[in-house]
């Protein structure tokens, strides 16, 4: 995933970020011990956001522990336990990685693809071993890829209909972690906003980026048909932040839904705050690419 969901950090007491921060060191943590020191990189405020969604949902949960960090050996910091939950949450991050590293090959130009290359027999061995343990879970984004792929070659100016994979792998992935039917279909539909609310996102950062080169974005399309060079970005942008904040509120309201046994004053700052930040971020941009404008933490 992107990064882009994460907490807005004024509004969080302290001991909210101090426990956020544990997640997100104890999955890294588990990223490492898992598929090795590389698979570190990989880590995304995406899927710490997923990881503490499941650990709120979970009746029992093991708790946190004092750990070295390779970035600060001299220093323990407090990181979410190893378990099962950690453990799936780290195979879709490594499967996701590998199948859209697979993406950015097939789309990029000679010189972007030798930066590439050089990761893809790490990412090859890390899906193989996150997909032996979550098959499952590797069909998903597989069927994803594909999908999306098609919909890239037949440059479907839809918005809804490009957004479709990402949102439909989130539901079906999220299912896989429900404890009753009830559940399942609350998550699946939380699931399924939350994939369509990055791609969406995703899709409206690249726009500078995909109208310079020609790449496939459905917002450019829409707008600007045959000659998506030519599409307004202004109108682009106030469109998309209407598609936006639809999206935000049908998920703050499938959210309340479901019985968050944890972490809900954490939560309720990524989804109520966090993502309407991010979705201004993005909108602000008037041309430089907006991954590296997003503040971090």
């Amino acid at each position: 995933m992107f990064g882009y969901i994460r907490p807005f950090k004024p509004e969080l007491k302290v001991r909210e970020f101090d426990t956020y921060q544990a997640f997100y060191c104890g999955l890294c943590r588990q990223l490492g011990e898992a598929f090795g020191p590389f698979a570190k990189l990989t880590l995304s405020y995406d899927f710490t956001f997923l990881a503490m969604v499941i650990a709120g949902l979970r009746e029992q949960f093991g708790g946190f522990s004092k750990a070295r960090c390779m970035a600060n050996p001299l220093k323990k910091k407090t990181c979410a336990v190893p378990c099962a939950d950690l453990s799936f949450t780290a195979g879709c991050a490594m499967i996701l990685f590998y199948y859209k590293l697979r993406d950015n090959l097939a789309d990029s130009g000679f010189w972007k693809r030798l930066l590439y290359y050089p990761l893809l027999p790490f990412a090859s061995a890390a899906r193989r071993k996150a997909a032996k343990r979550h098959p499952e879970v590797d069909c998903i984004f597989s069927r994803m890829m594909e999908e999306q792929g098609r919909l890239e070659r037949e440059r479907t100016a839809s918005v809804d209909r490009a957004a479709e994979p990402t949102a439909a792998a989130m539901r079906d992935m999220l299912a896989l972690v429900a404890e009753d039917e009830t559940q399942r279909r609350v998550l699946s539909r939380f699931g399924y906003l939350i994939g369509r609310w990055v791609y969406l996102m995703d899709a409206l950062d690249d726009l500078e980026e995909d109208q310079k080169s020609s790449g496939y974005n459905a917002f450019l399309l829409k707008f600007g048909g045959n000659a998506p060079e030519s599409a307004d970005l202004a109108e682009i942008r106030r469109y998309g932040m209407g598609v936006l904040n639809v999206t935000v509120a049908e998920m703050g309201v499938t959210y309340e839904l479901l019985e968050w046994r944890r972490y809900k004053e954490i939560l309720d700052n990524i989804i109520y705050l966090g993502l309407p930040r991010a979705a201004r971020e993005i909108l602000a941009q008037t041309g430089e690419p907006g991954k590296k404008a997003v503040a971090q933490l």
